[in-house]
């Protein structure tokens, strides 16, 4: 039950129609007050967040080491396989870029070199 309560309110947030859309939420409201399961509302609302987190956490992105690799290393990770909207400033990286999605890393920072430089040396 909860489930397709969540459900609905997923393919409503696609709904353009904003008027539309507060509509449908205001039914779903007056539905679960006459059923006497406006109890579900906080579970309901921590199910969405849930999913709006793991859709962030598996979202392609792009990270850069400055602000001005951005476009070339969205357009070298598109080439990639990987297709994100915005790139973010990583300091850690050093230079170059990293990438990921679908569970695919794409690793094209200086810092990856020097770390496998370590790993090789300290064995």
């Amino acid at each position: 039950m909860l489930d397709s309560y969540t459900h609905v309110l997923e393919s409503v947030a696609a709904l353009e129609d904003e008027r539309k859309a507060e509509e449908i939420v205001e039914r779903l409201i007056a539905h679960l007050a006459s059923s006497g399961r406006v109890k579900l509302l906080p579970q309901i609302h921590a199910e969405l967040r849930r999913i709006a987190a793991r859709r962030t956490a598996l979202a392609p992105r792009v990270e850069v080491a400055s602000e001005h690799e951005a476009t070339a290393a969205l357009a070298a990770a598109r080439h990639a396989g990987i297709d994100a909207r915005t790139a973010v400033v990583n300091r850690s990286l050093i230079r170059g870029w990293r990438a990921r999605a679908r569970g695919v890393l794409v690793d094209r920072s200086a810092k990856a070199a020097l770390v496998d430089i370590y790993r090789n040396v300290t064995r």
